[in-house]
C-alpha cells in the first residue's frame, strides 16, 4: 500500500514516483493529430482515482496533467516531477 496523498496534493507527484508499484494507469483514449500524440489513461493509486492526459510531440513529451479525484489538478506548470511520471506510465502501459 502506498503513501497517503495530502488533501492539498503537496508533493503527490513526489509520493507517487517513490511508490510506482501501487500506481497504475490504463489506457482509455489515444488520438493522433499530426505529429502530436496524446493518450488518457484512467489511473488509481492508494484509494485516489483520476485521468492522467499526456501529449507527446516526436517522442518528447509536450503536456502531462493529472487530475486527482480530490479535485487537485497538477501539470507540467506546477510540478516538474510529472514529466518524470508520465514517461514511466508511457513506458509500463502502452
Amino acid at each position: 500500500m502506498g503513501k497517503k496523498l495530502t488533501l492539498t496534493g503537496a508533493n503527490a507527484v513526489r509520493t507517487i514516483l517513490k511508490n510506482k508499484d501501487d500506481f497504475h494507469a490504463d489506457l482509455r483514449d489515444e488520438t493522433k493529430d499530426g505529429a502530436r500524440t496524446t493518450y488518457v489513461f484512467d489511473f488509481e493509486y492508494d484509494d485516489h482515482v483520476g485521468t492522467f492526459t499526456i501529449a507527446t510531440e516526436d517522442g518528447d513529451i509536450k503536456v502531462a496533467v493529472l487530475n486527482l479525484s480530490m479535485g487537485r489538478i497538477i501539470s507540467l506548470v506546477n510540478d516538474a516531477n510529472i514529466k518524470k511520471l508520465a514517461q514511466y506510465v508511457l513506458d509500463t502501459s502502452l
